[in-house]
């Protein structure tokens, strides 16, 4: 069997067989317009045993490596329209619910060693054909360290995530510098719009590689560092010197050379002014120059960022790079990685779009640290990177074997797997002695570059044009696994966390309520209970003092010349008794007051705890109002009637003695002198002593019944004031109402004073069940969100494994499809040698 890495030869084909080829995906073919979702054309394939001649045999070769490529670049373009559907998924969700990502601080941006090509550990063990290499670990991404998903820990906030996870990201690295501090939501907002930026810059890149697999064209970029030699490896590769050359750096634009066949046969050069869209059929786009005129346009001139240069190979299509007969390629010259920020920074960004690149690095000068970072960079996609260690003809013979140990252990650690493939993608030349061909050892050597790097872009185009787009959706698919394990887990413990309290926090809330409307109810009947109380002993002790005012001397009678003195004295001294009463009331309300507060207080702190605030009481401030000091007073006017008391209402027991002693004193009278009754008494002293003597007595009686009267008031002076005082002072009070209106006023007041901390414990129960109440949907809609998070990056998990063993199982060594088929031959053959064939 012909080796695959040999060099391609050039046969004729008649055309009857090149009728039944199958395009390679480069050229315009049937199979190269099957896109996703179709199937393939039939074709002829030829039987294997029925090959006779070399010749059949390859086309047989050709055949299945073709309908291997197709089928494969099929299943990329499925793979990334898929990949593509799943990143915009990823960002409406990032969009509604901001994606956790692990809080990490870099001492920088990029590892200390370059980057190259990554996946888990387990990757190497999916399912694929046993001949095809182990899929590599991308190296330095954690000293002596394996891919290891995060444990689960008891910690409080399950947000925090170990930072190992976040150096475990092969594209997906977001440089937060949070240091030691957990996210919070400012800083999840931060996250949130760094990760949409990220899978916008991964859906770009997407698309931009499904356009790059359905092209027909391939584009190799030559890069690398300033004065490295790239034009000059450039005119080597063609034989002639087209692009300038000079030990100073002279390419300040992307100069692509293309075949002159797409522009007519014509050479002639295309000057593109930036911002400007190139279309080949519209010289509005473009200037058109000499190839004479090259160096002028490129050197040192910013006017134009891209040439487009179209030369003519004329060497035989076996040896000519650009004319092969096979794909169109086109070759870019890139500016120097280290010319200046804003180039270094396009060149970073035209690899996106490159199939293939070759970095041309000088042998005096090995990798230097912008060649470490572009190809950090590049492997991303790029496995396989094509090296050309330049001017290796001025490193002395002594010298040589050093310089390449030192580079190769340099690409190990870049690019594991040109590191596998050194011999073939890892070149020492001497560019600048090919086109004079005096050095035929350096020739040679040249020549052996470029017969790899036309095997490396058309022999095997599965690793130039579909490798890339494998390599990406791997590392992406790995680093979406990665991200979906992570906010599952942080999904799943937010969930059972708030499960956890929904299950505490509901049935505490519905204690409160329940124990709020019971407190308002013992608010109430407290409040009605205890004023009715203070109403009942108000009315009681007022009433019982004014019914007693003239039970007992008030003041002591000093005589009759200071009668009047006695008179205030004593109305003064009752009306003192009335409001003492009413005073009296007042303190028994303000002790009442402070007990019922303190037990409303410790309600409050009983069923509220902290959250209630007890606020001082203070009950001396209660009655102190001037209208309840006026509310006492009780103003009575003297009179002389006050003096003098002619209602015998109140002396019974006296007026009912002298009754008795008049009836005892008539009847011994009568009995002495013989008369029957008083009248007939006065009759018969009438008629003893005469009429007219009689009339003569009356006058006297009636001044001793004066004197008697009048000696009879002052004597009963100091009992009569205090009787009527307390009279009249009864029936002005009774007329004011005075009882009642006092006893309300205090009960009224005690009511108001128990209001306020009934309703400021109302207002703290209403708090506490609109917080809790506020915990509890809080808490709801957290959990909704997390079911909806957990179930989504559990899929998101789910497709992301089943699209990375899809894409892992993609087979892009064709050579593997021909020596199956040639085994399953000779086996049949061992098995009946007799057979026909």
């Amino acid at each position: 069997m012909a080796s695959q890495y040999a060099p391609r030869q050039h046969t004729p084909v008649p055309p009857s067989v090149a009728a039944t080829r199958v395009d390679s995906g480069y050229g315009s073919s049937v199979a190269s317009s099957v896109t996703d979702g179709e199937h393939l054309p039939p074709m002829p394939i030829l039987n294997p045993a029925q090959q006779q001649s070399e010749f059949e045999r390859r086309q047989w070769a050709s055949h299945v490596h073709q309908l291997t490529y197709n089928q494969n670049r099929v299943a990329l373009v499925r793979s990334i329209n898929g990949m593509v559907d799943t990143l915009k998924g990823l960002q409406r969700m990032n969009t509604k619910r901001p994606a956790h990502y692990p809080s990490v601080q870099c001492a920088d941006s990029h590892p200390t060693l370059p980057r190259t090509q990554s996946f888990a550990d387990e990757f190497n063990n999916l399912p694929g054909p046993s001949s095809r290499p182990q899929i590599p670990q991308r190296a330095a991404t954690s000293i002596g360290g394996s891919f290891d998903l995060p444990q689960q820990h008891s910690t409080p906030e399950p947000r925090l995530v170990t930072p190992q996870i976040a150096k475990d990201f092969n594209m997906l690295k977001l440089d937060l510098k949070l240091g030691a501090l957990s996210p919070s939501e400012s800083v999840q907002s931060l996250v949130a719009s760094l990760l949409d930026d990220k899978i916008s810059q991964f859906i770009k890149h997407l698309l931009a590689l499904r356009e790059r697999i359905e092209d027909t064209s391939s584009k190799v970029l030559v890069t690398g560092d300033v004065n490295a030699g790239k034009s000059t490896f450039c005119n080597a590769l063609m034989r002639r010197r087209i692009l300038p050359e000079d030990q100073q750096p002279c390419t300040s634009a992307f100069c692509e050379v293309l075949d002159a066949q797409k522009n007519s046969n014509v050479e002639e050069v295309h000057a593109i002014k930036e911002g400007v869209k190139y279309d080949h059929h519209d010289e509005s786009t473009y200037n058109v120059y000499t190839l004479d005129q090259l160096e002028d346009i490129v050197v040192d001139n910013d006017d134009y960022h891209q040439v487009k240069v179209y030369v003519n190979d004329v060497r035989p299509i076996n040896e000519s790079f650009l004319r092969n007969g096979v794909v169109d390629i086109s070759l870019i010259d890139a500016p120097g990685l280290n010319t200046d920020s804003m180039k270094t920074t396009a060149v970073f960004a035209r690899q996106e779009e490159i199939d293939v690149v070759v970095y041309v690095v000088a042998a005096e000068n090995h990798f230097t640290l912008s060649a470490k970072e572009f190809i950090w960079n590049a492997a991303n996609e790029k496995a396989y990177i094509f090296i050309v260690v330049n001017r290796f003809d001025n490193i002395r013979n002594k010298g040589k074997e050093k310089c390449q140990k030192a580079i190769f252990d340099q690409v190990a650690l870049m690019s594991p797997q040109t590191f596998k493939d050194a011999s073939e993608l890892v070149h020492f030349v001497s560019s600048n002695a090919v086109i004079e061909g005096k050095d035929a050892s350096k020739v040679k050597d040249f020549e052996d570059l470029e017969r790899d790097l036309r095997s490396f872009v058309l022999d095997k185009r599965a690793r130039s044009k579909l490798a890339p787009a494998k390599t990406y959706l791997l590392n992406l698919l790995s680093d979406i696994e990665t991200l979906a394990h992570v906010n599952k887990e942080i999904a799943s413990a937010e969930l059972e966390r708030v499960r956890k309290e929904l299950n505490e926090i509901a049935p505490a809330f519905d204690r409160l309520v329940k124990a709020r409307q019971k407190v308002s109810d013992d608010c109430d009947k407290t409040t009605e209970t205890v004023t009715a109380d203070v109403y009942k002993h108000s009315q009681n002790a007022i009433t019982l003092t004014i019914s007693h005012l003239d039970d007992a001397p008030v003041v002591p009678y000093s005589g009759i010349l200071d009668a009047f003195g006695y008179a205030e004295a004593t109305k003064q001294t009752m009306l003192q008794h009335v409001q003492s009463s009413v005073t009296e009331s007042e303190q028994y309300a303000r002790i009442q007051m402070a007990e019922c507060v303190s037990s409303i207080s410790a309600r409050g702190v009983l069923h509220l705890g902290n959250e209630y605030i007890h606020k001082a009481f203070r009950p001396e401030f209660m009655f102190s109002r001037k209208r309840d000091q006026l509310s006492k007073v009780v103003k009575i006017e003297l009179d002389l009637a006050d003096f003098v008391d002619f209602d015998f209402a109140g002396q019974e027991k006296q007026i009912a003695g002298a009754g008795m002693s008049l009836t005892l004193a008539t009847v011994a009278g009568s009995q002495f002198f013989g008369v029957g009754s008083w009248v007939d008494g006065l009759w018969k002293i009438g008629n003893l002593l005469g009429f007219r003597n009689a009339k003569k007595l009356i006058l006297p009686v009636v001044v001793l019944a004066m004197v008697g009267t009048g000696y009879y008031i002052l004597a009963d002076l100091p009992n009569a004031v205090p009787r009527k005082l307390a009279k009249k002072i009864r029936k002005q009070l009774a007329d004011m109402d005075y009882v009642h209106t006092n006893a309300d006023r205090i009960a009224q007041q005690c009511r108001k004073v128990l209001k306020f901390p009934s309703e400021d414990l109302r207002s703290a129960f209403q708090r506490g069940i609109e917080k809790q109440n506020k915990a509890v949907e809080e808490r709801k809609q957290t959990q909704k969100e997390s079911e909806v998070a957990d179930k989504y990056f559990g899929n998101l998990l789910r497709d992301a494994k089943q699209q990375r063993t899809a894409v892992s199982s993609l087979d892009l060594e064709p050579h593997t499809v021909l020596e199956q088929s040639q085994e399953e031959q000779q086996s049949q053959l061992l098995e009946n040698p007799f057979a026909d064939h």
